[in-house]
């Protein structure tokens, strides 16, 4: 019976062990968890500390959905820019039309349609190129003209 008597102390010392042995190791599974996540909390914590600078130069390059009065501003300077030079190119260009359409009609042999065309340009507004187009059709409408 003595033989007995030291298998369930051996089988309890066994199972003392195993329980020991398990409860340590959900312990430091628990410990490595939130560890872990204490870890990856504070990476964030540095991360957000550190990139300031970071954040800033990427805010200035990306636009704003709100933008402050100093761009309101310059938008606002440069749309009436645009504008300006939107307007004198299309006065430009309506003159350039007006000087093709007179040099069309001399050419096809009709003077007075191009005189007529040409008395609405006004010569002071005309740059180099176009006063010299302008003249050209000037001389040949007065040409038709003394015959």
């Amino acid at each position: 019976m003595s033989k007995k008597q030291k298998n369930p102390n051996s089988n309890s010392s066994m199972f003392l062990y195993t329980a020991l042995i398990f409860v340590v190791a959900l312990i430091l599974i628990i410990i490595a968890f939130f560890g872990q996540k204490n870890l990856m909390d504070l990476r964030r914590t540095t991360d957000a500390m550190s990139e300031p600078e970071q954040t800033e130069t990427i805010a200035d390059q990306t636009p704003s959905p709100e933008p402050r009065n100093d761009e309101l501003a310059v938008m606002a300077n440069t749309i009436s820019t645009l504008q300006a030079e939107n307007t004198t190119l299309k006065s430009s260009v309506d003159i350039y039309e007006k000087l093709l359409a007179a040099n069309g009609y001399i050419s096809s042999g009709n003077n007075a349609e191009a005189e007529k065309i040409i008395s609405e340009i006004n010569s002071a507004d005309l740059t180099g190129d176009q006063l010299i187009l302008y003249n050209q059709i000037l001389t040949t409408v007065n040409e038709g003209k003394e015959q």
